[in-house]
């Protein structure tokens, strides 16, 4: 029986990641860590790997880091969770048994990336690299319910209706961009597969069937909502001031600097190689695009 521990487990992709091994490793223990401990009832483990002494853990054959942020707080900084804890984890790898480690980045992770949050992310990966038994899953945005993208479209469709008469401003190349979102359960694949299996490849990039663009997004929301909207482009440049200067500090739950960056970044990459790891092909997100608009 394996013992299998998951930092950041009462995150988003922690959940999802934690109840795909208890139901496909039964016979495992599976041990969802966190920090919060209200969720001791729900069978959590209270655990702070920043202040907590790693040998009350025990012996783990594998772990799997899944804490990360998408912007900062006055809790949690991106060097802390991103980088700092990666040094912890390797510290303390031989206090639980020298597991197998495997870690959840993000697609487009690079320590050279001017946006801090892939950066970071970046940073963080290049210290796992060096470690042997050691994995890194760089996943596109995966398609949860209520996702933070989608939110943010029904935001913006709302403000349009409401203030602007149906029409929206939007900074030019915008609705260019283009990504490559991942269903959760292929996500899931990819962390069993790495569990059961020991690649040669240390680097997994972890991405859906289709590229799609923010501009298909916006047709699909507005033929879905039956709402159509007139976009207006606006200098990116101006945009971009305004993010930074007012929005970023009067308004950051809208849209903060950094997430204002990366709309202009297109997030994808090969999806073969994980195809190959899985065993199948990947899975469509269409589908689930226009359930969430329709919500």
């Amino acid at each position: 029986m394996n013992r299998i521990a998951i930092i950041g487990a009462s995150g988003q992709l922690g959940r999802l990641i934690t109840d795909a091994l208890k139901r496909h490793f039964p016979e495992s223990e599976i041990i969802p860590l966190s920090r919060k401990t209200p969720l001791v009832q729900y069978g959590y483990t209270v655990f702070d790997p920043d202040t907590d002494d790693w040998s009350k853990l025990g012996k783990i054959d594998i772990l799997i880091n899944s804490a990360g942020i998408i912007q900062e707080s006055k809790d949690a900084a991106f060097h802390q969770v991103h980088i700092d804890l990666m040094h912890t984890i390797i510290e303390n790898r031989q206090l639980i048994g020298n597991p197998k480690i495997i870690h959840i980045s993000a697609l487009g992770a690079d320590p050279l990336h001017p946006i801090a949050f892939l950066r970071t992310k970046g940073e963080g990966d290049q210290i796992l690299i060096k470690q042997q038994d050691a994995y890194i899953l760089r996943p596109s945005i995966v398609c949860t319910p209520n996702a933070l993208l989608v939110q943010k479209f029904k935001t913006l469709f709302e403000l349009s209706s409401r203030y602007l008469f149906n029409h929206t401003l939007l900074p030019t190349d915008f609705s260019k961009t283009r990504i490559q979102p991942v269903m959760p359960s292929d996500l899931e694949k990819v962390v069993i597969a790495l569990c059961e299996n020991n690649p040669e490849q240390k680097v997994w990039n972890v991405v859906g069937a289709e590229e799609i663009s923010f501009g298909w997004l916006m047709e699909l929301a507005s033929g879905v909502r039956n709402q159509k909207i007139t976009t207006i482009e606006i200098p990116k440049n101006l945009v971009a001031s305004v993010t930074k200067n007012f929005i970023s500090v009067w308004f950051p739950g809208l849209i903060n600097y950094d997430q204002f960056q990366l709309l202009f970044k297109d997030n994808i990459a090969d999806k073969r190689p994980m195809e190959h790891l899985i065993g199948k092909q990947a899975e469509s997100t269409l589908s689930f695009w226009e359930n969430e608009f329709k919500g």
